[in-house]
């Protein structure tokens, strides 16, 4: 037994050894292509996998460092894996509208857990299927029909702000905008209207799928920087001995049962002929019937697109987790940069006042479209502060971009968070300056020197979406409240799962409104 024991050490560390020589031979293009560009120095085996060790904000901070430490492209290695950081515009529209990259990268498999093969994370044989079904989904007529949505749950978020007029201390917007975001979600996505209050029982379906969603975003992110947790049986057994397979099923536990009714409701439904789901008029204050997300899912399923019960979930699932985070961040930070610039704030609420007066009514899409400074305050939010913060896209073959050919099996990784701050595009690149989307700024600049939602074919399809709910939400805040911080641009630290961030919060205070009498009408 003694002799055996080193007999067996010595055969593993053979084996281990012969794979590390066959893996390395088989990156030798990636080897020396990586000798050609800048970045931090790698140590063997774990390559820069070490310095995203520590926390959601440490992690940030160090990526942040080595955004402003190196020109684009550089490089780094995580394990024995090559990334490649692009993030100058003609790159970007090189590589986003390019046929041989777009496949997500490997790591987007470990995001199946929480989002499964949606749109977010399908391989692109399939995504290329799927998405050609779904585009019809985000027409502008599919989208005008949720404006009676967007109010309904606006008016929501005005109602649980209210106990925080004039108080002296500054609160965190966090809790109530993100929970009115997961509603108003539910509503588009599912036809579930989710009542929504600060008393909301806290082992109730939403508010697990809430929890769940933040810390399964944390701990499936996470998994990217560390290189000994890519392995699937490792990573498996990790997840299970810390209980986080119970994360998974708390997050999907909503939209299945939401997804099982819709079902039921949909085969009877179609026995009688009916294919449109009607939602409570007198609560969205509408006349019309909507169709939900789900409901086209089905009725596409129906008539040929031939999707599995797990392609319906998983699509729930990706526009659930998809629209409801990255709304909410950019709602709260952009209310937070109004409130630390009352000049600004002051601009956003006097266009308001041009297009509603002294009214209380509704915003309409009409409305929506007149917001041209809104919209400005929160593009320039989304520059500042972009939600998701990189995008990763497998080469699958050769690209050449304007100084190099990208080899194949490069994983090209894109930020928004170093494009935006680049400041040849954006003069006082970590100033907020709404100006930054006038119509001559954007005019002047390169098309993809703003990519908040990615770009070329496989950008968000649900971009449009978003910026109508956020437009909708901001607009009733303004049209009801003025908001002051005592937070600086400096002050806020941000941290990094599948999202960015504030790592503090979203601290401010509010005033009620009182609209001009000389108002135009």
């Amino acid at each position: 037994m003694f002799l055996l024991s080193p007999l067996l050490l010595f055969t593993l560390m053979i084996v281990l050894t012969s794979h590390l020589i066959i893996a390395t031979w088989k990156k030798r293009h990636l080897f020396k292509f990586s000798f050609q560009l800048p970045g931090p120095p790698a140590l063997p085996i774990v390559g820069n996998g070490l310095e995203f060790i520590g926390t959601p904000d440490e992690v940030f901070k160090n990526i942040e460092k080595n955004m402003d430490s190196f020109p684009s492209p550089f490089r780094f290695w995580v394990g024995s894996k090559l990334f490649v950081i692009i993030a100058e515009p003609e790159d970007l529209q090189i590589v986003l509208n390019n046929s041989r990259s777009l496949q997500k990268d490997e790591m987007y498999k470990f995001f199946k857990n929480t989002v499964g093969e949606g749109l977010f994370s399908a391989p692109v044989d399939k995504w290329r299927r799927h998405r050609r079904i779904l585009n019809p989904a985000f027409n502008p007529i599919i989208l005008e029909q949720f404006i009676p949505v967007f109010n309904k749950k606006a008016k929501e978020l005005i109602d649980m702000l209210r106990c925080e007029v004039g108080k002296p201390e500054e609160f965190d917007l966090w809790p109530a905008v993100s929970s009115v975001a997961l509603s108003l979600i539910c509503q588009t996505t599912l036809g579930y209207d989710l009542k929504i209050s600060k008393s909301h029982d806290a082992h109730s379906p939403e508010m697990e799928f809430a929890r769940a969603l933040e810390e399964a975003s944390v701990h499936d992110s996470m998994r990217i920087y560390k290189p000994w947790l890519h392995p699937d049986v490792i990573f498996n057994l990790v997840t299970y001995m810390n209980g986080f397979d119970q994360i998974y099923m708390k997050l999907k536990q909503l939209p299945n049962l939401v997804i099982r009714r819709k079902k039921e409701e949909f085969i009877e439904k179609r026995q009688k002929l009916i294919k449109e789901v009607k939602t409570d008029e007198d609560e969205l204050g509408a006349k019309k019937k909507i169709k939900v997300f789900v409901d086209i899912l089905l009725e596409m399923s129906a008539e040929g697109a031939n999707f599995t019960d797990q392609d319906i979930t998983d699509h729930v699932i990706t526009m659930m987790v998809g629209g409801t985070e990255t709304s909410a961040i950019t709602n709260c930070f952009c209310t937070l940069m109004l409130a630390m610039y009352p000049e600004l704030q002051d601009k956003a609420y006097a266009e308001q006042v041009s297009i509603f007066g002294e009214s209380d009514r509704d915003c309409t899409m009409e409305d929506l479209g007149r917001m041209t400074y809104l919209e400005q305050c929160l593009k320039e939010t989304l520059r500042m502060f972009p939600p998701g913060p990189i995008f990763i896209r497998e080469a699958a073959d050769d690209i050449p971009i304007r100084n190099y050919v990208l080899p194949k099996g490069t994983s090209v990784l894109i930020s928004p968070m170093k494009t935006h701050k680049l400041p040849h595009l954006y003069k006082n690149p970590h100033e907020f300056n709404p100006e930054n989307f006038s119509e001559e700024s954007v005019r002047n600049r390169h098309r993809y020197s703003f990519i908040p939602f990615s770009g070329g074919p496989r950008g968000c399809i649900g971009s449009k979406y978003a910026m109508l709910s956020m437009k909708t939400v901001m607009s009733t805040f303004l049209r009801n409240f003025r908001a002051e911080t005592t937070c600086k641009l400096s002050d806020i630290s941000l941290k990094i799962d599948l999202l960015a961030r504030s790592k503090n919060g979203y601290p401010v205070k509010i005033y009620p409104r009182t609209l001009p009498k000389n108002a135009a009408a």
